[in-house]
């Protein structure tokens, strides 16, 4: 075979050794059909990484069709001091940036302050607590318009592999706080600002957030969601039913905001599920499809 040269060892073992390498490893002499197609080890391993890449690229692209563009924010992000409420409305306003950090109303027209109360849809004061919330901790505004100065928030190439960042995905995002009551969106925040726990794999809030093995995962029960939202953990049926009245719509179906699913009815049984379509990266595009299952409305 072009590339190897082969000989047999005092012992009479057949071997091969890879002419670019000076590699030896064992040969074996097969007989296959005329026009069969045979590969060199090297050649193997290419064409395995090759086939994992194309299978990559096609979870990449299938995703790409069914939930739309996106930006990252890293996983360990809280959303520093913001209040829920001002959580929700930044990740929502993140949905207009470009890919150089600006707030952009089209792709010409930048956004500006004066613009915020629109795009917000929220009263002159609640617009101004906003502001005074996220600047200039998050967002400044200089002679162009809105920038985003976080580095924990971006759209673009992710540049540092070590770190662990969360899609989020911009329709939805958008569909979601647009048929959300203002006062509600607090409870969109409360979502976001468990980021940390959110499982990459399968979207359950939980405790290990890169388990990949669905039986290993350790969710948080009810009562310590509670906790970190600071609700009153004997009320949470009331939480429960709340989060079923956000909902959203998209490809002509409604679906719940976060999904409750419970094996028995009480707090220790159930799990809390993230919308895929709100935040994902996971990297099998079939664990999503089956978290859909969940989280569309009857």
């Amino acid at each position: 075979m072009y590339g190897y040269n082969y000989f047999t060892d005092e012992n009479g073992k057949e071997l091969a050794v890879n002419m670019n390498t000076g590699e030896v490893t064992d040969a074996i002499t097969i007989t296959v059909p005329v026009g069969t197609t045979v590969r060199t080890p090297e050649q193997q391993k290419a064409y395995k990484e090759f086939k994992a890449h194309e299978a990559k690229t096609f979870f990449r692209r299938k995703m790409m069709d069914e939930l739309g563009y996106f930006y990252f924010v890293l996983c360990e992000h809280k959303l520093g001091k913001l209040s829920a409420e001002t959580a929700a409305r930044l990740i929502y306003l993140c949905t207009y940036l470009d890919y150089n950090k600006n707030f952009m109303l089209t792709q010409r027209q930048h956004m500006k302050k004066s613009d915020l109360q629109e795009v917000l849809g929220l009263s002159t004061g609640t617009t101004f607590k906003f502001w005074k919330e996220v600047n200039p901790q998050y967002i400044i505004e200089d002679v162009d318009g809105l920038k985003l100065i976080s580095d924990d928030i971006t759209r673009g190439t992710i540049t540092d592999s070590k770190k662990s960042y969360q899609r989020f995905y911009i329709d939805a995002i958008r569909k979601v706080y647009l048929e959300t009551k203002p006062t509600r969106h607090r409870h969109l925040g409360y979502v976001y600002q468990v980021l940390p726990f959110i499982n990459f794999e399968y979207n359950i809030i939980c405790w290990n957030p890169e388990e990949k093995v669905l039986d290993n995962i350790k969710p948080l029960t009810v009562a310590e969601f509670c906790g970190f939202i600071g609700y009153n953990a004997g009320d949470y049926k009331k939480l429960l039913k709340l989060y079923r009245q956000i909902t959203f719509e998209i490809n002509n179906q409604r679906e719940y905001f976060l999904t409750f699913v419970m094996n028995e009815a009480d707090a220790e049984h159930i799990r809390i599920f993230v919308n895929p379509r709100i935040i994902y990266s996971g990297s099998d595009y079939k664990k999503v499809e089956v978290l859909g299952a969940f989280t569309k409305c009857e």
